[in-house]
């Protein structure tokens, strides 16, 4: 178990979230959390990478005290530099956190270059996986856990071990997302003249692979709403095309209970998720931050492993994304009685 600094004092806090999904980082909020409870004034700052969407995802977590973002070899899908990369950049940025005297960090990773960063940023108590000879070397606890060897992702199980192994947790904790009043408040207007059913489809994804594609999702949508099920798509900028597509193949008459939006904000998209009941589509940061919203959820794993991280979260597998169809999906969402399905 991690220990306070000398005299009992509760130390400032450091925690580095290494992956670069929306959904990896949901997956991380219980332990983040707990951290905080064991840290100066209850709270800690939080080092992630942009595409995690940190300062978004945590923008209603009253326990953060920053957001640091670590801007360090983008997702190669990104095509740009990041901020942090090269020589020069990353002395900048370890003199940055030199400069706020954090007494502990916690590195939610195996790689020893944030232990070594922390060094250099002058941290003296550091605690990770311990994953390799050299970040067992650097770090100060020796808690250390093993790389995770089962069945589907091994990012939450990993996070859940190193937790427990620092006396955190005493099991695995289901992530739940905080969301800020003011956006809660505008999704409710916003949705309040649709039907009481509302189905949400997470058209987004990292990567082209995973994606169910527009014209099933179109399919899907006109017959939940032929149903009276209003259809909320979700994504992000970079979904517009796809949500304008799935609307366009909509009969123009069903249109009006079908909001489509592709905006920026997390928030904005959590609040949406909270006044729907059902959640389906793509393995992406959408379908966990539904089922961290409390949101039963359908997620289509074609060429990635199912998530088990949530009792909300339930599974259709096929080989490919191709060879789940719109009939596969709906006799699974009427096994799992999704509102208003049928008369559900």
């Amino acid at each position: 178990m991690s220990k306070p600094l000398e005299g009992g004092l509760r130390p400032r806090t450091l925690v580095v979230h290494h992956r670069s999904g929306i959904g990896d980082l949901v997956w991380h909020l219980p332990y983040l959390r707990a951290i905080a409870e064991r840290s100066a004034g209850g709270k800690a700052s939080v080092m992630a990478r942009p595409s995690s969407r940190a300062v978004d995802v945590l923008a209603a977590e009253n326990w953060v005290d920053e957001v640091i973002e670590y801007d360090h070899r983008p997702r190669k899908s990104e095509h740009r530099k990041g901020r942090h990369d090269g020589f020069f950049a990353q002395l900048a940025f370890i003199r940055a956190l030199r400069a706020r005297r954090y007494e502990r960090i916690f590195i939610f990773s195996g790689r020893a270059r944030y232990a070594l960063m922390a060094v250099l940023a002058g941290i003296p108590q550091r605690i990770g996986f311990g994953f390799t000879a050299l970040e067992r070397l650097i770090l100060t606890e020796q808690a250390f856990i093993q790389p995770y060897t089962g069945p589907g992702n091994w990012v939450f199980p990993e996070a859940t071990a190193f937790s427990i192994a620092h006396g955190l947790v005493d099991g695995p904790v289901v992530p739940r997302m905080a969301v800020l009043p003011d956006a809660l408040a505008q999704a409710e207007k916003d949705l309040r003249a649709f039907p009481p059913h509302r189905h949400a489809f997470s058209i987004g994804t990292s990567e082209a692979r995973k994606n169910w594609g527009a014209p099933r999702f179109a399919e899907l949508a006109a017959h939940l709403l032929e149903e009276g099920i209003a259809v909320v798509l979700l994504g992000g900028p970079a979904e517009a095309d796809a949500a304008r597509a799935i609307v366009e193949a909509t009969p123009s008459h069903l249109r009006g209970n079908l909001l489509a939006s592709t905006q920026a904000s997390i928030q904005r998209s959590a609040a949406l998720l909270r006044q729907c009941q059902f959640c389906l589509g793509n393995d992406t940061g959408v379908l966990n931050m539904a089922v961290a919203n409390g949101v039963p959820s359908l997620g289509l794993f074609g060429v990635t492993p199912p998530l088990a991280h949530d009792p909300l979260l339930h599974a259709l597998v096929g080989e490919g994304m191709s060879a789940i169809h719109v009939d596969d999906v709906l006799r699974r969402m009427r096994e799992l009685h999704a509102p208003g399905l049928n008369g559900v």
